[in-house]
């Protein structure tokens, strides 16, 4: 992949129903360059699926990571049996055996029973347990939160984001056969879900499949350091390399990257870069596998 391919990624994963015209637009390609590469991107299955789901701000989910290193034997086992608790969704496998859980929680009272399954599960002595608190990427699609924590939506709206569930992209005459509505009616409400931040667009990116090296950077900045601030600009600077910045409200010097690099070179040259900024310590795993889940968030679009 190229920069290009990433660029087209990122948007994707902010809003999985962007045509290709609008694509073309952002990135000033042709739409049938644009179409050429989610066709092979898809074909090589490096985008696995386009999805809808609530965003977690939607219905008051607290957002998690819970990160450290494995000594399971029986890694596969242990991946199925996280995958089929309600509060993960995603899960992460890296070099040093060292494993990301992201999880979604209803409550903070979950917090502690569901961060010892993990640590049971995957025999991880000293977890690092994150409450994310903000998400900064470098993409002319913003990240719509919703518009007040009361959440005005009905069974129409959910059954529109069930029926976009595992197919984001499914033309509005489809939907609105699937729900007995109009097309109109379809479109409307659609329009409205991602509008007020409620219905979350986007896909499930498979690294695997690709020849290109991904990787997590685990940095560490001074105390006297905006965080926030400083994970913004080193995601200006440094993309598309570094295409997501999480920070956490409970480790308030740490800051998580979703790397990408050509290859091994690339890779250690941008961590030497990184480690020039006002920085106390990084780390980095390589990224091997990634695994997606539904979580109690999405069977509420079932019920």
């Amino acid at each position: 992949m190229d920069d290009t391919d990433l660029k087209i990624i990122l948007l994707l994963i902010n809003n999985s129903r962007l045509t290709y015209r609008e694509i073309s637009n952002y990135l000033g390609l042709s739409v049938n360059a644009v179409y050429r590469r989610v066709q092979t991107l898809m074909d090589l299955n490096i985008i696995q699926r386009f999805s809808a789901r609530l965003k977690p701000y939607a219905v008051n989910a607290i957002y998690i990571f819970i990160f450290g290193q494995s000594n399971s034997q029986e890694i596969d086992k242990v991946i199925s049996q996280l995958g089929n608790h309600d509060n993960t969704w995603q899960i992460m496998l890296s070099s040093r055996n060292y494993v990301y859980i992201g999880g979604m929680l209803e409550n903070i009272h979950q917090l502690e029973d569901y961060s010892s399954f993990v640590s049971q599960c995957l025999e991880i002595q000293s977890p690092q347990v994150g409450l994310l608190s903000n998400v900064q990427y470098n993409t002319p699609i913003p990240y719509i939160l919703p518009k007040s924590k009361s959440m005005n939506y009905d069974k129409l709206d959910l059954e529109i984001i069930r029926s976009l569930h595992k197919d984001s992209r499914k033309p509005i005459s489809e939907i609105a056969d699937e729900v007995s509505s109009t097309s109109n009616t379809i479109r409307r409400r659609l329009t409205r879900l991602i509008e007020e931040g409620i219905i979350d667009l986007s896909i499930n990116f498979n690294p695997e499949e690709s020849d290109d090296i991904f990787a997590l950077f685990q940095i560490t900045v001074n105390p006297s350091v905006d965080k926030i601030e400083f994970a913004k600009n080193l995601n200006v600077k440094y993309e598309p390399n570094l295409f997501f910045c999480w920070t956490f409200s409970n480790l308030p010097n740490l800051i998580l990257c979703w790397v990408w690099a050509n290859n091994m070179k690339e890779l250690t040259q941008l961590a030497e870069n990184i480690k020039k900024e006002k920085i106390e310590i990084l780390l980095f795993d390589i990224m091997s596998k990634v695994f997606y889940f539904d979580t109690w968030k999405e069977d509420m679009l079932y019920k």
